[in-house]
């Protein structure tokens, strides 16, 4: 598809907007759009405690200040990496509900994250959610919205 001469400077501004914009976007919104975040660069960058990156489409959040080596990749280091959670709220096509994923302490579901997990859709009933929807004791923190 080809663009005009105005419609490639209109595109070239949104996406200078979102390039700037993308540090300040929630976990929810980010973790759907990695690709606004620097590939994660394996070459002695200097990573900032809570910066994100894209590593094989993915984002990850920086969990402690660090210098990166090649084998301390965001997959390779669970002490230095956390996946940016991807969640839905309850408006949300069905179709686009995200598998529960297990957060960290770094990463936890907020309130009204809605996630499948064990064939049903649950919504998180509290911020900061670290629990498994439908475990034994977390009735008060997730709620069954359908069958899957």
């Amino acid at each position: 598809m080809a663009f005009t001469e105005e419609e490639e400077v209109k595109l070239r501004a949104i996406i200078a907007i979102f390039d700037g914009q993308a540090p300040s976007l929630s976990s929810d919104v980010a973790a759907k759009c990695p690709a606004l975040f620097a590939a994660w660069d394996g070459d002695g960058h200097a990573y900032a405690e809570g910066e994100r990156v894209s590593y094989e489409g993915v984002l990850y959040v920086c969990l402690q200040a660090h210098t990166s080596q090649p084998d301390w990749s965001p997959t390779a280091a669970p002490s230095l990496w956390a996946k940016v959670v991807e969640y839905a709220s309850g408006g949300d096509d069905p179709s686009s509900i995200p598998e529960w994923v297990p957060p960290s302490n770094e990463n936890p579901y907020p309130k009204g994250a809605v996630v499948r997990h064990n064939g049903k859709v649950w919504e998180s009933l509290v911020a900061n959610n670290v629990w498994e929807p439908g475990a034994v004791g977390t009735e008060t923190v997730w709620r069954e919205v359908t069958e899957g």
